[in-house]
């Protein structure tokens, strides 16, 4: 197992089976996180004012994504219900978790405990309004589990195109377009054009958005929203 500093201090791992590290180095592990996935949803997508938030994670991964979900909303003081939903392809992520130190505004968090009851079963209550359902096996097979218009954000946070394009096809894409709402939000780390292209011809408004903590990132959603000098639609 190979842990890896990223540039914000933050650890990640270099997973083998795929070749790539599980977060960007360059962009630093919890920043990539918070700015590319966590945030984007609050500042585009009014998340905040929703009473209750049912949130697909792509991969669940080292949990980072799932994790700082939960703490920024509690830390915004989120008084609604969070549901987030993840399927995860491999069974020694458990191990790697455990391994690794995460950052200390995911302090407050016990990842530890919270691993310990995944091991036993797939759901946990974190909170009595935030649950965590994993789901090993996968993912095409997970989101057919889902209703016409279920999940309010979906974290695309995949292995690259390059590795996993399984997960980035236009069949992929427009499955995500059947389960999500009419104004839910995508968030992703790539910009490639071929899968921005499939996000778009999967029905998906696309936006490049240029964080000032971050390269650049995108995101998907199906009603149109204002451009700005940081958020631009791809056409």
């Amino acid at each position: 197992m190979q842990i890896l500093k990223s540039r914000d201090g933050s650890s990640t791992i270099f997973n083998q089976e795929y070749g790539e590290c599980y977060h960007s180095l360059k962009d630093g592990a919890y920043t990539e996180t918070l700015h590319k996935h966590i945030l984007p949803p609050i500042l585009f997508a009014k998340s905040l004012q929703k009473p209750s938030l049912k949130i697909l994670d792509i991969c669940f991964g080292l949990g980072y994504n799932s994790f700082a979900t939960m703490m920024q909303y509690l830390k915004m003081g989120y008084k609604g219900k969070i549901e987030i939903f993840s399927p995860e392809k491999d069974r020694g992520v458990f191990e790697k978790i455990l391994a690794l130190q995460y950052p200390e505004e995911l302090s407050k968090i016990n990842i530890p405990k919270i691993i310990e009851t995944l091991q036993l079963k797939n759901k946990i209550l974190i909170t009595p309004d935030i649950s965590l359902e994993l789901f090993f096996g996968d993912a095409h097979y997970y989101l057919s589990q889902f209703s016409n218009g279920d999940i309010d954000i979906v974290y695309q946070d995949a292995f690259s195109p390059k590795v996993n394009f399984d997960l980035w096809s236009l069949e992929y894409f427009l499955e995500l377009f059947r389960v999500t709402h009419i104004d839910c939000i995508i968030t992703t780390y790539c910009v490639n054009r071929e899968i921005l292209l499939n996000a778009k011809n999967a029905g998906f408004f696309v936006y490049k958005y240029n964080s000032s903590h971050t390269r650049k990132s995108a995101f998907f959603v199906k009603e149109k929203i204002l451009e700005s000098e940081k958020l631009i639609l791809w056409e």
